[in-house]
C-alpha cells in the first residue's frame, strides 16, 4: 500500500498507526487535540521521536509521521 503524502494547507485526519509522508520542506504542524504523534526518517519507524507541541504546534520537515493514540486532525503550514 503506498504511503499517503500530507498536503500543506488543508486539515488531514491521521488514522491511528497509519504512516504518512511529510513534505520535504520545513513546516509547522498544528494539532488541536492531545494527540501522541511520532516522526521518523524511516518508513519502518525503527528510529522515531515523539513530537513535542508548544501552543498546539510542532516543527516538522520531511520523513514520516504517525499517530499512536487514536486518530488526530493535523494541519501543515509552511514555516
Amino acid at each position: 500500500m503506498p504511503t499517503e503524502l500530507i498536503s500543506i494547507g488543508p486539515p488531514t485526519t491521521l488514522l491511528q498507526n497509519v504512516v504518512y509522508a511529510l513534505p520535504a520542506s520545513r513546516c509547522l504542524l498544528f494539532c488541536d487535540t492531545a494527540a501522541t504523534l511520532q516522526q521518523s526518517n524511516t518508513l519502518a519507524f525503527t528510529n522515531n521521536v515523539a513530537l513535542t507541541f508548544v501552543d498546539g504546534q510542532s516543527e516538522v520537515a520531511g520523513g514520516f509521521i504517525r499517530s499512536t493514540a487514536g486518530n488526530a486532525v493535523v494541519t501543515l503550514k509552511k514555516a
